[in-house]
């Protein structure tokens, strides 16, 4: 008794913008957008042409799962009390009302239907979102290994392609190749630099890892995947300079090659592209007010399709070329959002972005900013949620508190001796390009 005080422990509460912690289903989204939909699309490349396969009805489901989750469940997994069991009836009910009157429903916003199909970025990165709040967030070791095994099917998605056809084959039975580079490099970007003490586990910068990753985008042969990957490995990569630039010389090496390389068949796919941004640069300067304004949604673009083009433009786009062309056959990101919102607002949007990583600067953010950049070229990024779902995750995970005790309690940093490289990642060298 006497004057003795009881001794409090002290509580120590998690820092107000660590993530919280991840459950077994964080990694979901990547298993689909690795390994699933690929191996699909390979099963069903031999069985000849088919209904078309809704991209966003994966997404659709898992956005399903994870609102009844969040209705039946709160904070890691415990569960609330009954009669939560009703709201989720509510949302069965909604949505099968949905299911079975959505032809009138889809009538009813036909025209607003263009502007929810150009919005589909802020859909996906919303999911990535929601996502993130309702089971946490897949650790980069997820993306690692889930891109490790997409690596190994590229390469082998190549080498049964090439002894069937006796060439370098353009389509690849997994899927699209400039898609499945996008996937890549977001793996590859996942696995830059140790970050400041963050405790991240599950194999992270295993070596083996890394050369099955390289492995898959030199397999896919996408130019823009090629051109990332080098000046990711040059700038933000792990290892002496010397062989990040020998590696990156070989990736470089490889991006020359592939415009001689005996393809299997006619690219007319990329020549299309080639021709969507030649026909935009044109538009751009004979009309600059597009470039402000946009051409319009929902309404065919401001340019015509030669007939010598006509033939190729049918059998890759399926729809007659009189018709035009239309906002969604535009494969790049960047030139469908000049084309549609003009440059103003996309302007912005990327901005922003850029200035969010660089608030906390980072090899895994600088990265991710480099396939932002290059991918959204030659691919449709948000527009695909395959590829988006898992670059939004990879967005919110760099731009997100690292994780673990570490980064609660960092441990005191000892002055650099002068031979070592222990300085702030954000002033070194291979940073200052971002």
């Amino acid at each position: 008794m006497g004057n003795r005080m009881p001794q409090v422990q002290p509580v120590t509460d998690p820092l107000p913008d660590t993530p919280r912690s991840a459950s077994k289903a964080a990694s979901i989204p990547l298993a689909v957008a690795y390994a699933a939909l690929p191996l699909a699309t390979a099963a069903l490349h031999g069985t000849g042409p088919g209904p078309e396969a809704a991209p966003f009805l994966p997404w659709l489901i898992l956005a399903g799962f994870g609102t009844v989750w969040a209705i039946l469940f709160r904070r890691s997994g415990v569960p609330v009390k009954k009669r939560f069991l009703f709201e989720v009836l509510i949302f069965a009910a909604l949505t099968t009302l949905f299911y079975l009157r959505r032809d009138a429903l889809l009538y009813q916003l036909e025209i607003a239907l263009p502007y929810i199909r150009e919005l589909g970025p802020v859909w996906i990165i919303g999911f990535s979102i929601l996502w993130a709040a309702t089971f946490g967030l897949p650790d980069r070791g997820a993306f690692q290994r889930y891109g490790a095994l997409l690596g190994a099917l590229c390469v082998a998605d190549l080498a049964v392609g090439a002894f069937l056809l006796n060439g370098v084959p353009v389509e690849r039975w997994a899927g699209n190749p400039d898609l499945l580079a996008g996937l890549l490099l977001v793996a590859l970007a996942a696995g830059l630099g140790p970050e400041d003490g963050g405790g991240w586990t599950d194999g992270f910068g295993h070596p083996a890892l890394r050369a099955l990753i390289l492995l898959g985008l030199a397999a896919c042969l996408s130019r823009t995947g090629l051109f990332a990957a080098g000046w990711i490995l040059l700038f933000f990569g792990r290892g002496s300079k010397l062989r990040r630039a020998l590696t990156a010389l070989l990736l470089f090496l490889l991006l020359a090659a592939t415009f001689v390389l005996p393809y299997a068949q006619a690219d007319g796919a990329r020549y299309l592209d080639y021709w969507l941004w030649a026909q935009s640069v044109a538009l751009f300067l004979r009309d600059p007010g597009v470039l402000l304004t946009g051409a319009g949604i929902g309404q065919a673009l401001p340019f015509a399709i030669p007939p010598e083009l006509a033939p190729i433009w049918e059998r890759i786009m399926h729809t007659p070329a009189l018709l035009g062309a239309h906002l969604p056959q535009v494969e790049s990101f960047w030139l469908r959002a000049l084309l549609a919102w003009g440059a103003p607002p996309t302007l912005a949007c990327l901005a922003g972005v850029f200035v969010l990583l660089a608030r906390r600067m980072t090899p895994m953010g600088a990265g991710l900013s480099a396939v932002l950049f290059a991918q959204g070229m030659s691919t449709p990024l948000f527009h695909a949620p395959a590829l988006g779902v898992p670059l939004g995750l990879a967005l919110v995970l760099a731009l997100s508190a690292p994780r673990g005790p570490a980064a609660a309690s960092p441990a005191p940093r000892t002055p650099a001796s002068p031979g070592t490289d222990d300085a702030d990642p954000a002033r070194e060298w291979k940073m200052r390009p971002l």
